[in-house]
């Protein structure tokens, strides 16, 4: 974008540069070129200030100087028509005024090129010299406003890019937090239902309560490596792995367990199996944490839906709303649904990936 902006400042500069040096090999005498360098550097003087706006990021002069300098380029062209000496290098400086105007472009340009066609019947032209001066005018002001509004879209596209990557940066952080939120919230719920299980068990049985506590310190370490690898970006979440951990989970928590599969299950795609697992594991947490089930059902079917049904749940009438809420974007984003549903008995939760599954 400096590059741009830079080919831009300098290639626009160069033209009211040359303009300027212009004024001073024009025929006539001494004091006819001086007063036209004196009208012809005020002017390009505005039209850089405008150039600068779009290009450098400047403020606009003064309406009125602009509307002064745009007469005083079509009084140039006037004069140039009336002594007979040029026209062209007049022009310029007109079209550059009108192109850097911080208005829609296209609202004056035909009052620019009224103003060249006035000036040039004004100063002697016939109406084909006339229109002549109009298409010039017209055709300069074109190009001069191509370069600007080829810098104003490289800036857009630029801004846009940078809001993308922090979106970007954004959506990654939240499914960071989403998946830390999903691995440290299952395993220290288990690691503090065990801790209790251990304590009333130390002074009845205390060989099972030291198992608990092995048991505490192998999901510790589980979810101390799975952290690591969330950092490094590496792991994945296995739909089979995490049932067969909802079950171990819950018959610990002398839950009753029901697993359902189908006979032949298919081999579902990665990101499937991604957020049917994380479904699984914020199921199995919110029964631990918001629930006195004494009972569960898991069941996957073939058209890639899992269901998961346990009973005595005591949370708000919407059921634990919070982490499933976060899974339903998550589905819905990937083309599928989640839903879940509580009743006096029982909370369902019914999650659907419509997707095309690898056989």
């Amino acid at each position: 974008m400096t590059s741009l902006r830079r080919l831009n400042w300098y290639t626009l500069l160069a033209c009211l540069t040359g303009v300027v040096l212009l004024t001073v090999i024009q025929p006539g005498t001494t004091a006819a070129r001086a007063a036209v360098f004196a009208v012809v550097v005020p002017v390009c003087v505005v039209a850089g200030r405008l150039l600068a706006v779009p290009v450098l990021g400047t403020p606009p002069p003064p309406t009125a100087m602009t509307i002064i300098a745009a007469l005083a380029a079509a009084g140039l062209l006037l004069y140039s028509r009336i002594t007979g000496e040029g026209g062209f290098p007049w022009v310029l400086p007109l079209a550059v005024v009108l192109a850097g105007v911080p208005r829609p472009a296209w609202r004056l340009w035909p009052a620019g090129a009224a103003l060249a066609f006035a000036a040039s019947l004004a100063g002697g032209r016939h109406l084909g010299g006339a229109l002549s001066d109009l298409a010039v005018t017209a055709l300069c002001t074109a190009g001069v406003y191509a370069q600007l509004w080829m810098c104003a879209v490289a800036d857009r596209l630029d801004r846009a890019r940078h809001t993308e990557r922090t979106t970007a940066v954004t959506g990654e952080r939240r499914r960071f937090a989403a998946e830390l939120h999903d691995i440290q919230g299952h395993n220290l719920q288990v690691i503090a239902l065990k801790s209790e299980l251990a304590e009333r068990l130390a002074g009845t049985d205390p060989a099972r309560a030291a198992e608990q506590m092995r048991e505490v310190q192998e999901l510790a370490r589980q979810a101390l490596g799975d952290t690591r690898e969330l950092v490094r970006g590496y792991r994945a979440v296995s739909l089979d792995t995490e049932i067969a951990n909802a079950a171990r989970v819950l018959d610990a928590a002398g839950i009753r367990s029901s697993i359902s599969l189908p006979p032949d299950p298919p081999v579902l795609p990665p990101a499937v199996e991604n957020l049917l697992g994380l479904v699984v594991r914020e199921c199995t947490t919110n029964v631990l944490r918001h629930s006195t089930a004494a009972r569960c059902e898991i069941a996957l079917t073939g058209d890639v839906a899992l269901r998961f049904v346990n009973d005595n749940p005591f949370d708000g009438p919407d059921g634990p709303a919070g982490g499933l809420a976060g899974l339903r974007d998550r589905l819905t984003a990937a083309g599928g649904s989640l839903r879940f549903r509580r009743t006096d008995g029982e909370f369902t939760v019914t999650a659907a990936l419509p997707m095309a599954v690898v056989r």
